[in-house]
């Protein structure tokens, strides 16, 4: 099942930067999933991890780039450049 996420203006001004339950993507997540057992991360700087309870969402290889782009925006604010609302599609795996 593919399920698509909305990261709002909202989640980014209310996220935390830096932090893996309550930054931009786990608000959406949270919400989304109405679960407080949420984790968002970049393991080693590899790859993104999203978590919601024991489950570990699937994006997709072409998603991950920009929402890797996302978290440093979010976590390194910039003057020049700031995080921006987006859709996050995730591929739950059946009986998940």
């Amino acid at each position: 099942m593919i399920r698509f996420i909305e990261i709002t203006q909202d989640d980014i001004a209310n996220g935390i930067p830096s932090d893996c339950n309550k930054c931009a993507i786990a608000l959406a997540l949270k919400r989304e999933y109405k679960t407080d057992d949420v984790e968002v991360s970049i393991p080693f700087d590899e790859y993104v991890s999203l978590c919601v309870g024991k489950n570990e969402l699937n994006i997709r290889y072409e998603m991950e780039q920009g929402v890797m782009d996302f978290i440093d925006l979010f976590d390194n604010y910039r003057d020049d450049e700031v995080a921006k609302p987006f859709i996050l599609e995730v591929r739950e795996e059946v009986g998940a």
